[in-house]
């Protein structure tokens, strides 16, 4: 069995000449295999500081007390240097909502890093591997879910993936080393455990070499794996334009690119608790346009292919009257210029340019500018009448400028909107003395 774990070692280059090794000790029976491989192979490994790490969850009373001496006295015999931590879990879990498990977890973590040390080696075989695969699956799991415990993350190592339990089991008894058992590993009240003594054993029944089995399993996933998320981050990387994400070639990617993606970049943006109904709800607004709320702290926008994060701010409702004369408006969306053109100088105007301006002896009452109100709808020239969200959507125009459209009113309703131009009742024809020109001329 040791040459197995060094050989995972030198594979997944999981140590460098002179590390400082912290190992997670919780007095069981896969860390004392683990400390003890350690530290009978320092010289081989280069390791020129082992620590044991020991972590007093404060759950378990006497029990947790016994295993806390038996880890101290476990590094005394050894000759690695002993270190260890206390945290009332219980107390943090009922602070903070977390689960007993969650919690353990975010602080046994936090305390690992705490240890001063190059490298934590943590003790998971390849029986939590599979546990931890066999879960995943059970509540319904991306591929990734299916790559099982990485062999390294960051600062953590994990030497004895590719070993058993029994080959643990049977390693100690050679070794004449003696462990503590943790009490609610007994009971099938977790799910973990029902995995560990109900499916695990019919799963080496079915086949006895289920562990090599599984193991070559899980590395043509991971590898399948590696290639998506490499292609996903290719794909963001290209797609990053500083305020949003230009994915004009989404369509041409694989599904599952597209999936890990959008996951990715859900994730890097503060997202939490990422179902499958939010990464294709994104897809969905990417490739036709939209905006959704998701994760319970997000807003999702995209137009044109364009991806914005962030709330999209509507403008608060405005009406501005404007007064015979008056050549200037100035609006919450924008300063216009207002102009009075005369049939003598109409010659100066482009033809295509009269859709965009009103014909003044048209106009019923007083002017006044405003922007959209829900079920705004008006004929444009030449065209049958339509709702501006009907418009909008025709026109794919940006959800973040809708509600910035200037548009234009009189006693009749709307006369002409900055986007799509002049009312058909008020459109400029041959009987046309006076023009009124409305041109954006600043923010």
């Amino acid at each position: 069995m040791t040459d197995k774990v060094l050989k995972t070692v030198c594979e997944h280059k999981m140590l460098t000449e002179g590390d400082a090794v912290g190992i997670g000790l919780s007095g069981g029976a896969d860390s004392v295999c683990l400390a003890h491989i350690l530290s009978s192979n320092r010289e081989k490994l280069g390791i020129k500081c082992l620590k044991g790490i020991h972590i007093h969850h404060g759950i378990r009373g006497e029990e947790a007390d016994r295993d806390l001496e038996f880890s101290r006295k476990f590094c005394e015999d050894e000759g690695i240097e002993f270190i260890s931590f206390y945290a009332d879990v219980p107390a943090e879990a009922e602070k903070t909502g977390e689960s007993l498990e969650e919690c353990a977890r975010r602080i046994r973590y936090s305390f690992f890093e705490q240890a001063g040390c190059d490298k934590i080696a943590t003790a998971h075989n390849l029986n939590d591997n599979a546990e931890t695969v066999i879960f995943n699956l059970a509540r319904g799991t991306a591929l990734s879910g299916l790559c099982g415990i990485p062999y390294t993350r960051g600062i953590y190592i994990r030497p004895l993936l590719d070993c058993t339990r029994s080959e643990i089991e049977d390693y100690l008894k050679e070794n004449g080393l003696n462990f503590v058992t943790d009490s609610t590993n007994l009971s099938d009240d977790y799910t973990r455990n029902k995995i560990r003594h109900k499916i695990l054993p019919v799963l080496f029944e079915i086949n006895p070499d289920f562990s090599d089995a599984f193991s070559k399993c899980t590395e043509a996933v991971r590898i399948s794996n590696d290639y998506i998320v490499k292609s996903a981050e290719n794909l963001l990387k290209e797609a990053d334009c500083g305020e949003y994400l230009d994915f004009s070639d989404f369509e041409n990617c694989h599904p599952a690119v597209k999936k890990q993606a959008v996951a990715s970049v859900l994730k890097k943006n503060g997202a939490k608790n990422i179902s499958r109904e939010h990464i294709n709800s994104v897809i969905h607004i990417i490739e036709n346009d939209g905006s959704a709320s998701l994760c319970g702290n997000m807003t999702v926008t995209a137009e044109r292919q364009k991806l914005y994060f962030g709330k999209t701010e509507e403008t608060p409702f405005f009406e501005i009257s404007f007064q015979n004369g008056q050549t200037e408006a100035d609006t919450p969306v924008g300063k216009y210029s207002v102009e009075v053109i005369v049939k003598k100088d109409l010659q100066i105007l482009h033809k295509r340019d009269m859709d965009k301006m009103i014909d003044c002896d048209k106009i019923s009452g007083d002017v006044f500018f405003r922007n959209r109100r829900e079920g705004d709808s008006y004929r444009q020239s030449g065209r049958c009448g339509k709702t501006l969200k009907k418009l909008f959507n025709e026109e794919k125009t940006p959800l973040r400028l809708r509600s910035k459209m200037l548009i234009a009113c009189d006693s009749k309703g709307i006369v002409w909107t900055e986007f799509f131009g002049v009312a058909d009742r008020c459109k400029v024809d041959e009987n046309t003395n006076k023009i009124l020109k409305i041109t954006k001329v600043g923010e």
